[in-house]
């Protein structure tokens, strides 16, 4: 008895040891991350395509990492059910990062095939609805409050306020926002989870229930309440998808869809965002901070206004292009730096050549998925 009870203290330290090794040799910086992701998909983009390379590559990124970008997992997910391969294992994991049977809806192919209703099944499952859970126990509810009634509260002073006394404003929640910065990290999707607007059910917090805190301050953020977008219908849920294709007057409905819809409405707040913060390379390398979202930030704040003015001072960033996002670029046309140099500029990023774009996008519009997420699609 001894000798077998002997066995099996040394089976779980031997266990525990493992799963302890195994978690200190995760990777903790995410420019590598964001390095695996961009081979994935030049193999799996480019000519020259090498499908099990690329999954490789993917694979190596999501067993890395302990925090994984959703909409990578769902790209994944798709490459794997056009290849005939395991695409069950990504959109499982991407549960855990926040992904709900809704979103799958925004893929055309998959409305026409099992994908959709298999998922759901397992969503739905014992296992499924724990990995939820857990999920749900990552997000800085706290944070996250904050930031909805920052974003609303910024917005109905810029409607309401001269312009001098509004950009005066803009100092001083610069400061504001740098500190909460410091404190709790940039308020991306590792911090506060992919956009939802039935989080507040789930967590039982009326202050996340960002769709009422937008109805009630229609007066101040629109013209009428009829501008509000119409429920989407889930099952026995009523979501306010607030998808990027659907055209409304408030921006502040705009969906970000697989990404989170905050540091979209701070830049159409702020014209000249990041310019006083020192934290972009650190927080992309704690997962913070996607670069293409850095990246669509910076495109967006060299944006003419009506009048074809730059509104922001963008010194610092002079000649940088990155061309992310799907709307109309013509607009940079002047602007933009030769492809190979735009290209170079990109890869300092990890996001991948414009070629390879080109080629995603042609491919998910060809067989019918959708690799283009985010705010203008910035989520390549």
């Amino acid at each position: 008895m001894e000798h077998i009870l002997l066995s099996i203290s040394f089976v779980v330290v031997a266990v525990v040891g493992a799963c302890r090794s195994a978690k200190a040799q995760q990777d903790t910086n995410y420019w590598h991350y964001h390095e695996l992701i961009y081979k994935a998909e030049c193999v799996l983009f480019d000519s020259n395509i090498n499908v099990e390379q690329g999954f490789q590559y993917y694979d190596q990124a999501f067993n890395n990492f302990e925090f994984n970008y959703v909409h990578d997992l769902v790209n994944a997910a798709q490459l794997a059910h056009y290849y005939h391969r395991d695409y069950m294992k990504y959109l499982k994991k991407a549960v855990g990062y926040g992904l709900h049977p809704a979103n799958l809806n925004f893929i055309p192919v998959w409305q026409e095939q099992t994908v959709a209703q298999e998922f759901l099944e397992y969503f739905q499952s014992t296992e499924g609805q724990t990995i939820r859970q857990q999920y749900l126990t990552t997000i800085n509810q706290e944070y996250l409050a904050w930031l909805y009634q920052f974003s609303l509260t910024a917005e109905k002073i810029r409607r309401k306020t001269s312009f001098a006394e509004y950009c005066q404003r803009c100092v001083e929640w610069d400061k504001e926002l740098a500190q909460k910065i410091t404190e709790s990290g940039y308020p991306g999707t590792k911090q506060v989870g992919i956009d939802d607007s039935l989080l507040y059910k789930e967590l039982k917090n009326k202050d996340l229930n960002f769709n009422y805190l937008v109805q009630i301050s229609a007066d101040s953020l629109c013209a009428t309440l009829d501008t509000l977008p119409k429920p989407y219908v889930f099952g026995t849920d009523t979501i306010w998808m607030r998808i990027v294709e659907s055209e409304y007057v408030c921006f502040e409905l705009d969906d970000e869809c697989l990404s989170q819809h905050f540091p979209i409405t701070y830049l159409r707040i702020h014209k000249c965002p990041l310019r006083n913060f020192a934290f972009i390379n650190d927080e992309i390398a704690k997962g913070n901070l996607h670069p293409r979202e850095f990246a669509y930030i910076i495109d967006e704040s060299h944006t003419p206004n009506s009048a074809g003015e730059l509104e922001c001072d963008c010194g610092q960033y002079a000649n940088c292009f990155f061309r992310i996002g799907g709307g109309d670029q013509d607009i940079f046309a002047d602007l933009f730096l030769a492809e190979d140099e735009t290209d170079a500029l990109r890869k300092q990023y990890w996001i991948i050549p414009l070629r390879v774009e080109r080629a995603k996008t042609d491919f998910g519009e060809e067989h019918g998925y959708r690799f283009n997420w985010g705010n203008h699609n910035c989520f390549k």
